[in-house]
């Protein structure tokens, strides 16, 4: 009887243990492999769809005049530059205050995180308010105090009107005008000048073209005709030097 017992729990352990192998397989190696497996699919899909938009991206590119493009994008980073030129701008700003029949007294920059005190000029005390302006950096703008001086009101017109055209995007924030005895008018302007700087997006391979929109382009061909006062020329010299204009 013991015999027969045995065999029957032989005949049906062996299954059982089969079964119960079987169903610690599935969670412990079937269900990692078919995470695998879709995570797999998941990469292939991803790349097939990155693939389909570099392939729709170089066709858009293929019927772009690139000579045309880029040189609206150099007529823009005239308006906007992605660096600050101190030099050019500091220059051009005195040639218009010249050409309006105003005398530059002093001009305080503060360009923010790229320059340094040395490349601050003036040739009269700083505000305490413009001091305390220069502690906050900002490399998105360059700000900077001008101090005029005119016997007529209409030079300082002639000068507002010569910015409003000027390619070098420029915005008059404050205007203080002071006369003395002499009837000589002192004009105190606070100046902010745009620094768009460039900045990584990343992965932008696959990314979608920019949509120019008829907007986009009435912006240029509105500022197409701007004076380009900063494409001067400025001769660098060597550092240490005593005298750099010889």
């Amino acid at each position: 009887m013991d015999k027969v017992n045995t065999s029957i729990m032989k005949l049906y352990m062996v299954p059982l243990l089969v079964v119960l192998v079987i169903l610690l397989l599935v969670p412990f190696v079937l269900l990692p492999q078919l995470q695998t497996i879709r995570d797999k699919n998941l990469e292939v899909r991803i790349g097939q769809e990155r693939l389909d938009s570099i392939n729709s991206k170089l066709k858009i590119l293929g019927s772009i005049d690139e000579e045309e493009e880029r040189l609206k994008l150099l007529e823009m980073e005239k308006l906007i530059p992605s660096s600050k030129e101190l030099a050019s701008l500091v220059v051009g700003v005195r040639s218009l205050a010249s050409k309006s029949d105003l005398s530059v007294v002093a001009m305080e920059l503060s360009p923010g995180r790229v320059a340094t005190s040395s490349a601050t000029t003036s040739s009269s005390k700083k505000s305490k308010a413009f001091a305390a302006r220069e502690k906050k950096e900002d490399s998105e703008k360059i700000t900077f105090e001008l101090t005029l001086k005119s016997k007529k009101v209409s030079n300082l017109q002639k000068f507002l009107t010569a910015i409003q055209k000027a390619k070098r995007l420029l915005g008059v924030e404050t205007i203080d005008i002071r006369r003395d005895e002499k009837g000589v008018y002192t004009f105190v302007l606070e100046i902010i000048a745009p620094v768009r700087e460039l900045r990584s997006s990343g992965d932008v391979v696959a990314s979608p073209l920019p949509v120019l929109t008829d907007s986009h382009k009435r912006v240029f061909d509105f500022v197409a005709d701007f004076i380009n006062f900063t494409n001067v020329t400025i001769q660098k010299v060597k550092t240490g030097v005593k005298d750099p204009f010889k």
